[in-house]
């Protein structure tokens, strides 16, 4: 019996070991170094590419156990040029907080973007999505958003 209380003592701990990996794990290989890209216009629809530029933006699976933030815009959109320029700043202050997943809707990254394209975008641009720790919508907003209720609105999901 004292066997079997050490092995289901060593399968816990093994098992929330695993876990915890996982979770450390999904932060490391979100999008990181999150930047504009060079020559973005916040006056005027220019294409210039896509405005934000990052390390791992291929990486679009859903963090658990921590808020996501998934921004959905295209190239040459002035309001998603101001939006990406909102982010950045946020993204500096959150980055160990909160995942950033980024996507161009007119060249998703690859299967999984297509998949968070066809779950959450509605057709506008730009389209903040945050999920909370559990990996369920807390908020989702088309348009412009001011930095500080995004800042409030990512707050709430933490």
């Amino acid at each position: 019996m004292k066997a079997w209380k050490t092995i289901a003592t060593v399968l816990s701990v093994t098992a929330t070991s695993l876990f915890l990996l996982v979770v450390f794990s999904l932060a490391a290989f979100c999008a990181t170094n999150l930047r504009l890209k060079d020559g973005i216009s916040f006056v005027q629809d220019t294409d210039n590419g896509f405005p934000i530029v990052a390390d791992k933006m291929d990486d679009v699976s859903i963090a658990q156990g921590m808020p996501t933030l998934i921004f959905f815009g295209a190239a040459a959109d002035l309001n998603t040029n101001r939006q990406a320029k909102r982010l950045v700043d946020l993204y500096k202050k959150f980055q160990d907080k909160i995942k950033v997943i980024v996507i161009d809707v007119d060249h998703p990254a690859n299967t999984d973007a297509l998949k968070l394209i066809k779950t959450y975008y509605k057709g506008y641009i730009p389209l903040n999505v945050i999920l909370d720790k559990a990996g369920k919508l807390s908020s989702s907003h088309s348009g412009e958003v001011e930095t500080g209720e995004l800042k409030s609105k990512i707050e709430r999901a933490m």
